[in-house]
């Protein structure tokens, strides 16, 4: 009788579009970068160590009157620059800054009581929107180091100096620009000085200048409008109008750089957007050739009234954020080259369906007694794995083929001579170990 031909089942129609293309101003971090990634956290971490941080995590959401009251407040272009919306009749915002967020923690949680200084590091996304361009991203990523609970210099020197011997580890060479904002003692009165400056001259500064000269001055120190920035230099200077306890503070941030032979300039006309800087304010500019334009890095400074414009007790703080997509983008373009991988100790390799299962297993097994391990149980070629564990610079292969699943025995090669032999598994460990110290007892030698 002949046999009935089995139908094949109907399959279910998959329905597609197209594929929608990356949003403007955003980024995918692909394989290729990972080893650029892991570079810079490496290095930051090692910082975090060294200066004794430690980790604060705060919501990308947060109420928008947060950041309205501490970054844009005079200027009044939050709504421009910030990701915002309304979310169960709260106005709300994506984070665009990580200092005001760790601010409102620190009250919160009351850190207040915990031993002074405070020193805190965020690392995590922040969301901006504006013109977009080849550094300016949407959503980019920030580590951010935070000092409060200490109105030193000492710490405002320490931050910049942090800062400044990072970027070196990274492979980046930067310039330390820095101004004085002074305080709310001495500021008031500049700002006077300063806005009577910009209407003798309303016939050379812009627009914009001239509708702010009065409400918000300062907004003409940043200024892109070159008929701004031609008279920029004559404009009047904040370390002239400093009170003595601001002068001495600025003075003694620069002898601690002076002392480390920290290259710096002081930048009369630096003046970061956010409303909560005093006093000292930095920013870290790539060293650059005159026909290309510096990057700016690092920004940040001294905010010893932040904590109390949000009713938190009057507590003085600093800080700064280092961009990272900056500063890879940094690292590519000075082709700086990077630490290779640590190789691995041991690399598992499996020859048949049945070793492969035992190979999970001892795989495991050799994690949980702390080897350097790597494998790779996609591949079922042994040469393909001999390959791939020359390349990473393994020191043993660990050889499992159906044979040697069957007697509970292992194949030990020795990747540097090609030499291999047969041990019982219940044995393996200690040979691995005593191996493993002749050749590290060798390269010492």
């Amino acid at each position: 009788m002949p046999r009935r031909k089995k139908q094949e089942q109907p399959k279910e129609e998959i329905k597609k579009i197209k594929t929608p293309h990356l949003l403007e101003g955003f980024k995918d971090v692909l394989p290729a970068d990972d080893k650029y990634w892991n570079f810079v956290e490496n290095e930051v971490r090692k910082i975090i160590h060294d200066y004794s941080f430690r980790r604060v995590e705060t919501p990308v959401l947060e109420k928008y009157e947060l950041f309205n009251h501490t970054l844009f407040k005079r200027s009044g272009i939050l709504d421009k620059e910030s990701f915002n919306f309304i979310d169960k009749g709260y106005k709300v915002i994506m984070r665009p800054d990580a200092t005001a967020s760790v601010a409102r923690a620190f009250i919160e949680h009351n850190m207040i009581n915990q031993v002074m200084p405070v020193k805190l590091y965020h690392w995590g996304k922040m969301f901006r929107q504006g013109k977009i361009e080849e550094d300016k991203l949407r959503q980019f990523t920030q580590v951010s180091f935070e000092i409060i609970g200490d109105s030193s210099p000492f710490l405002d020197a320490e931050l910049i100096i942090l800062a400044y011997f990072l970027l070196k580890k990274l492979g980046i060479d930067t310039e330390v620009k820095l101004n004085s904002l002074g305080c709310t003692v001495c500021r008031p009165e500049y700002a006077k000085a300063l806005s009577g400056f910009i209407k003798s001259k309303r016939a050379t500064v812009c627009a914009e200048c001239r509708k702010k000269a009065t409400r918000d001055p300062f907004y003409f120190l940043n200024c892109t409008n070159n008929k701004c920035q031609r008279v920029r230099d004559e404009a009047p200077q904040m370390v002239d109008w400093l009170c003595d306890n601001c002068r001495d503070h600025l003075f003694r941030v620069l002898e601690y750089l002076d002392e480390l032979k920290i290259p710096y300039k002081l930048a009369p006309s630096l003046f970061r957007n956010f409303d909560y800087y005093s006093k000292t304010v930095f920013e870290l500019q790539t060293l650059e050739e005159e026909d290309k334009k510096s990057v700016v890095l690092v920004g940040g400074g001294r905010y010893d009234d932040l904590i109390e414009m949000l009713n938190g007790p009057s507590t003085p703080g600093a800080g700064f954020s280092l961009g990272i997509e900056k500063a890879i983008n940094q690292i590519k373009a000075r082709k700086v080259e990077l630490p290779k991988p640590e190789a691995p100790d041991l690399f598992m390799a499996q020859i048949s369906e049945q070793a492969r299962k035992k190979a999970f297993v001892f795989y495991e097994e050799l994690r949980k007694e702390g080897f350097s391990v790597k494998a790779n149980f996609s591949k079922s070629s042994l040469k393909a794995q001999l390959d791939i564990a020359t390349k990473m610079g393994a020191k043993l292969v660990l050889i499992l083929g159906k044979k040697e699943a069957s007697e509970d025995t292992i194949l030990l090669r020795d990747v540097a001579s090609g030499i291999q032999e047969v041990v019982n598994i219940k044995k393996v460990l200690p040979e691995i170990k005593k191996r493993l110290k002749e050749k590290r007892k060798q390269e010492e030698e």
